[in-house]
């Protein structure tokens, strides 16, 4: 019976280890205004996610709308812009940041953007599982 509990209890710390293993959240933020004109329409970005976001990233990630304003550097001017969050949580490795950074830089060659905003940042994460 002792050998038993051992076997449960040594079970339960290690799933409650797992579960709550040190991961990062990173937040990407793309405007969807071209600066030579126009928006990244909704099957242009589609496409995006589908064939770049998705690559990088089978085991997913959570797409969101936001309003965005920021700062034009060249113009100096407050834009408004419909903008896609894109929020990922994996363990912070080289390889995931790479990745992070490809998929970013094939967004700001492919609509001619200034820049994507990325924000890292290490949460407390838990996963619920039914027992």
């Amino acid at each position: 019976m002792k050998t038993q509990k051992k076997l449960i209890l040594s079970t339960i710390l290690s799933v409650t280890l797992i579960s709550c293993s040190t991961m990062q959240r990173t937040d990407l933020y793309f405007g969807t205004n071209i600066p030579t004109g126009g928006n990244v329409t909704p099957q242009q970005w589609k496409a995006f996610t589908d064939d770049v976001i998705t690559h990088y990233f089978p085991e997913g990630y959570t797409e969101s709308d936001a309003v965005g304003k920021w700062m034009d550097t060249q113009t100096k001017l407050t834009i408004s812009e419909n903008t896609k969050v894109v929020t990922f949580l994996g363990k912070p490795t080289k390889e995931r940041n790479a990745m992070l950074d490809s998929i970013t830089q094939r967004y700001i060659r492919k609509f001619h953007q200034q820049s994507v905003l990325r924000v890292d940042s290490k949460p407390k994460v838990k996963f619920i599982s039914k027992i």
